[in-house]
């Protein structure tokens, strides 16, 4: 006779208690499963205490965490049930400061088949935003580590909780970051969104410097940033660019950005484009334009413009995203 497999069995039982009623139903249940030693059970458990908003269960959703710290490598292989942990108290508004502290500081190198791989980078993250949710006095200490990470990810979700926490000091951070640079691109990007978001029309002048960067990475980042600040002057400054350059590919790479901005002169701008210019920025045009699919007079004037052209791939664009 084959023999049992607890974890599979804890599983079956877990996806069971799905349909059981509400949260407060089955939290004692679930409370059970977060003391099981197979870290995919609790994982599976902590995802349900977070569909189920079971506040409860925070003390044990910790105690499980500090558990699974003591030999991370061994007991919890990827830091599924460390992640899944510290997702769900984050999702849940929980002030867990020892657990987020604990995650954003840990690393877990394992085993692959080339170097060891570092599979606690989504876990730093998620504490990083924890930390911030509950408004951690010294958040920014650890973020200021956490963009210096040497995983670029890490680093990325950095500039994300930045922006975030919505302080002065994190707006300098990301300057510094900027200017400074990366050897990765997307991380860069990320800063020059992130400083968009926090600082916006402070900021407007220092992001606009890099829409002719030489990297197009950090050039897309730049008017992505301006397109969401939402401002006359962030999309003046977008409109000089589309005037100045001509090129399809440049054009149609700030389509979305200009439609970002949701001011009326994007849209003339933009219905222009997808009336008179060359197929490809056109199209970008309408793509980027599908922000508007749920306002019927502005999807009725993309409609009307992309069919008069009487072009195939306009007209499946319209249909896709404006319905026939």
């Amino acid at each position: 006779m084959a023999k049992s497999d607890p974890a599979a069995n804890a599983l079956a039982k877990l996806n069971a208690l799905k349909g059981m009623g509400s949260g407060s139903v089955i939290a004692g249940e679930l409370g059970k499963f977060l003391e099981h030693k197979a870290n995919v059970v609790v994982a599976k458990a902590a995802e349900l205490v977070r569909a189920g908003e079971i506040t409860s269960l925070q003390p044990e959703m910790e105690a499980a965490f500090a558990r699974f710290m003591k030999s991370p490598t061994t007991t919890d292989k990827g830091c599924a049930a460390k992640e899944a942990i510290a997702t769900t108290l984050y999702e849940l508004g929980c002030d867990a400061e020892g657990t987020f502290l604990a995650g954003v500081r840990h690393f877990q190198k394992e085993g692959s088949y080339g170097p060891p791989v570092d599979t606690a980078v989504d876990l730093r993250g998620v504490c990083a935003l924890g930390l911030v949710r509950m408004a951690y006095r010294d958040v920014m200490v650890e973020l200021a580590d956490l963009l210096a990470d040497e995983s670029h990810r890490a680093r990325i979700m950095a500039a994300r909780a930045i922006a975030y926490a919505g302080r002065d000091e994190g707006a300098l951070l990301l300057r510094l970051k900027i200017r400074t640079g990366d050897r990765e691109p997307d991380v860069t990007a990320e800063c020059l969104i992130a400083l968009g978001g926090l600082w916006r029309l402070r900021a407007l002048s220092f992001v606009a410097g890099f829409l002719d960067d030489r990297d197009s990475t950090l050039a897309e980042a730049a008017a992505m940033a301006l397109g969401e600040m939402r401002h006359e002057s962030a999309l003046a400054l977008l409109q000089e660019q589309w005037r100045r350059n001509d090129f399809g590919q440049i054009r149609a790479g700030l389509a979305l950005p200009i439609a970002l901005s949701r001011l009326p002169a994007s849209v003339e701008l933009l219905v222009g484009a997808i009336a008179t210019e060359p197929e490809p920025v056109a199209g970008a045009a309408i793509e980027a334009m599908r922000i508007y699919r749920h306002d019927a007079a502005v999807s009725e004037r993309i409609r009307a413009a992309a069919l008069a052209r009487r072009l195939a791939k306009l007209d499946a664009l319209v249909a896709k995203y404006f319905g026939d």
